[in-house]
Parts: C-alpha cells; sequence; structure tokens
C-alpha cells in the first residue's frame, strides 16, 4: 500500500509489483485524476478476483471485449479440426 496525501501526484507503471487501486480510508470525499494512454490491444489482471480482461479497438470502435477467469482457459487446439 503506498499511502497519498492531498496534492501527491503518482506514477504506477503496469505489471503486479504496484498497487493499481485506490482505497479512501478517510472520512472525507476523494477526488483523483486518472490518466492512461489507451494503447490498444490492452489486457489488465485483476489478481485478487483471479480475473483478466483484454480489449482492442479499431478506427474508435471496441472490436474485441472479454473477461474472464484463468480457469477457464483453453488449449490452443480445442475445436480446430
Amino acid at each position: 500500500m503506498l499511502p497519498l496525501t492531498a496534492g501527491d501526484v503518482i506514477f504506477i507503471p503496469p505489471g503486479p509489483e504496484y498497487p493499481h487501486q485506490i482505497l479512501n480510508t478517510s472520512e472525507k470525499p476523494l477526488k483523483y485524476l486518472s490518466i492512461s494512454t489507451r494503447e490498444q490491444p490492452e489486457v489488465c489482471e485483476y489478481p485478487d478476483s483471479g480475473k483478466f480482461l483484454a480489449t482492442a479497438s479499431a478506427g474508435g470502435e471496441r472490436v474485441f471485449d472479454v473477461v474472464q477467469r484463468r480457469s477457464n482457459d483453453l488449449d490452443y487446439w480445442d475445436g480446430e479440426p
């Protein structure tokens, strides 16, 4: 956990070594600005729930979007002739 205070500016690189979650532990409202590169395709892992998200866009339109658990993995050749 990285404690934050009013006025902090942080950069969190990709990967599981750093937290990608903000928890407000105070009684006051929390406001934050998040900026992303929005590079495509994107794959996000949610280690607490064992899920991942994969998305891809083309021409400003989302053409692929899936959220699933690793336990749903299929063999590469599943269903192929």
